[in-house]
C-alpha cells in the first residue's frame, strides 16, 4: 500500500465526512475495506495517547497546555494582522512567546463574535487555502456566525470525541445508530440509512413517529448494534415510543452517546427505565472548535474541560475570574484544536456555575455545571427579570409527564410561558394541565403557563428539537 503524508490522510477523513451525499456513495464502499487502525491514522493515535496521559499526569497537562498556549499566540502574532495588534498592545510591543505564562491570557481581551465578524480574513494566521468556511446556526436572538477551521482538524476532534465515549467502552470499531438529521438520500427523502464506511446506522428525527421507532428498532436489531448516539431529547423521544410498544432492543445496549444539548433529570430516568442501566456518556463542544469539556462520571450536568484542547475560564460581568464555588459567570475559552483562525479568550456567550478551578489536584481542568447554551438558551426569564434554568424546573419523575409525547417552553414576554405540547395515543388534555399545575408549583408561581396543543414539536438544523423556544434577548436577563 503506498504511503501518504499523514496531514493528507487527516485532510481526506474530514473531507469525506463533509463532502456531498453522492460522493460520500462513490468512495464508501472503497472506504469501508479500510482497516480501522488506517482510516483514523497515526494522528488520531498519537493524540489518543497524549490525551491519555493528561488524564493521569497533571504536570504533563499543565506543560503540555503552556505549550499549546505559547504556539498559539506565537502563530496568531506571525500570521495575523488582526492579532498582532491586540497582542502588540497587550504586551506593550514586547511580546516573547518564550516567557509567557498560563496568567499572562489574561493581559489579553476578551473577544466576542461581533469583533471577529469585524475582523474578516484579517483573523487568519494562515493563507485562506488552508482553512475551510463553517458557520454556526444562529438563532432568534443571534444572526449565523461565519468562522474558519483547519482542514485537517477531524483526526484531532474525533480523538477527544472518541476519548469521551470510551468511558462508555465504545470503540473505534463499533457501530453505532445515530438519531441525527431530518432525511436522508439525495433528495432527503428517506428515514435512514447505513455509512459502510463510518459503520453508522443514520436515523431521522423528524418526524419519529411510532411507527418510526418501530422500524429503527428493526434496523438497530438487524445490525446487532449495541450503542445509540444522538440529542438527548431525540433519544428521549424514541424511548417514549418503546416504551408504549412494549419494545426493548435484541441485544441490550452497552452505552448512550449524547451531543449537543443538557440531559435532564427526567430524560435520564426515562432512558433508565426504558434501556435498563445503560451508562451514558456526554460531552460539551461548540461548533467554533474552541472549547471542550467532558461530563464527570456520576455528576449530571458537571463538564471538566480538557486542558490539551483548550484553556477554558469562567468570568463574572466585570472580566475578573469566578472564584467561589456555585457562582455563575460567562465561559471564555483559547482553542488549541484549529488555530487557522485563533479563537483566543473567546467569549462563548455560554453561562456556567463553577464548580472548580484548575489545580494540580484536577488535572489543570476548569469544571463547571448547569452551562446554559447561547443560541438556545436554557432558561426561562421571571417576571422580575430572574432566571429560571428549566433543568432545575422539571420534575425527576417520569410519570409527571404521563399522557405527553413531546413538550417544549416557548417564551417572548418576561414571566409568560406557553406550554407546548404532543399528546401520545392515550393521552388526555388533562394531561397536559396536570404537567402545567405541577411546573407552576415548582416555580412558585413566578411564572404563568398557557398551554398550546401542537400537532409536532418542529426541529432545527439537523433535527434538534429545542427544549425551550426562547425568543426574548437573554443579554438583557
Amino acid at each position: 500500500m503506498p504511503s501518504f503524508p499523514s496531514s493528507l490522510l487527516d485532510t481526506a477523513r474530514g473531507a469525506y465526512v463533509r463532502s456531498p451525499h453522492w460522493v460520500q456513495n462513490l468512495l464508501k464502499p472503497a472506504v469501508s475495506l479500510v482497516p480501522t487502525r488506517l482510516k483514523f491514522g497515526k494522528t488520531y493515535r498519537v493524540w489518543r495517547q497524549r490525551i491519555a496521559r493528561a488524564a493521569n499526569d497533571p504536570d504533563y497537562a499543565r506543560e503540555q497546555q503552556l505549550l499549546a498556549l505559547r504556539k498559539l499566540l506565537h502563530k496568531a502574532h506571525e500570521g495575523s494582522p488582526f492579532y498582532r495588534e491586540i497582542i502588540d498592545q497587550a504586551f506593550d510591543h514586547r511580546f516573547d512567546p518564550e516567557t509567557i505564562t498560563i496568567e499572562d491570557i489574561r493581559r489579553l481581551p476578551v473577544l466576542t463574535k461581533c469583533r471577529l465578524k469585524q475582523a474578516g480574513e484579517r483573523a487568519l494566521a494562515v493563507p485562506r487555502v488552508m482553512v475551510d468556511r463553517a458557520e454556526t446556526s444562529g438563532s432568534n436572538a443571534e444572526k449565523p456566525f461565519s468562522f474558519f477551521l483547519d482542514k485537517d482538524r477531524s483526526a484531532r476532534e474525533m480523538a477527544f470525541v472518541y476519548d469521551a465515549w470510551s468511558r462508555v467502552e465504545y470503540s473505534e470499531s463499533e457501530p453505532r445508530a445515530t438519531l441525527r438529521g431530518f432525511g436522508f438520500g439525495a433528495r432527503g427523502d428517506r428515514t435512514h440509512e447505513w455509512d459502510s464506511a463510518l459503520r453508522e446506522l443514520r436515523l431521522a428525527t423528524f418526524p419519529l413517529t411510532q411507527a418510526d421507532a418501530a422500524h429503527y428498532l428493526d434496523l438497530i436489531d438487524q445490525r446487532r448494534i449495541r450503542y445509540l448516539y444522538g440529542y438527548p431529547s431525540s433519544v428521549e423521544l424514541f424511548c417514549r415510543h418503546l416504551e408504549r410498544l412494549g419494545r426493548r432492543p435484541r441485544l441490550p445496549f452497552k452505552g448512550i452517546l449524547l451531543v449537543s444539548e443538557p440531559l435532564y433529570e427526567h430524560q435520564r430516568l426515562l432512558i433508565s427505565s426504558t434501556l435498563g442501566d445503560v451508562p451514558i456518556s456526554c460531552f460539551y463542544g461548540m461548533s467554533e472548535k474552541a472549547v471542550f469539556g467532558t461530563c464527570v462520571p456520576g455528576q449530571l450536568g458537571v463538564y471538566d474541560s480538557n486542558p490539551l484542547y483548550c484553556l477554558a475560564e469562567l468570568i463574572d460581568d466585570e472580566g475578573n475570574p469566578v472564584t467561589e464555588p456555585g457562582v455563575e459567570g460567562h465561559l471564555v475559552s483559547t482553542g488549541f484544536l484549529s488555530t487557522g483562525m485563533p479563537f483566543i479568550r473567546y467569549d462563548t456567550g455560554d453561562f456556567a456555575r463553577l464548580v472548580e478551578n484548575p489545580s494540580a489536584a484536577n488535572g489543570y481542568r476548569l469544571r463547571v455545571a448547569a452551562v446554559a447554551p447561547r443560541r438556545k438558551p436554557d432558561f426561562l426569564v421571571m417576571r422580575d427579570g430572574g432566571r429560571m434554568v428549566t433543568m432545575d424546573l422539571t420534575s425527576e419523575d417520569p410519570a409527571q409527564y404521563r399522557g405527553v409525547q413531546e413538550f417544549q417552553f416557548y417564551q417572548d414576554t418576561p414571566g409568560e410561558v406557553k406550554f407546548r405540547y404532543v399528546l401520545s395515543r392515550d393521552g388526555r388534555h388533562e394531561d397536559a394541565q396536570r404537567l402545567v399545575s405541577a411546573l407552576s408549583k415548582r416555580c412558585k408561581g413566578r411564572l404563568d403557563f398557557r398551554l398550546e396543543p401542537v400537532s409536532r414539536i418542529a426541529g432545527g438544523r439537523g433535527g434538534k428539537r429545542a427544549f425551550v423556544d426562547q425568543r426574548l434577548d437573554f443579554a438583557l436577563y
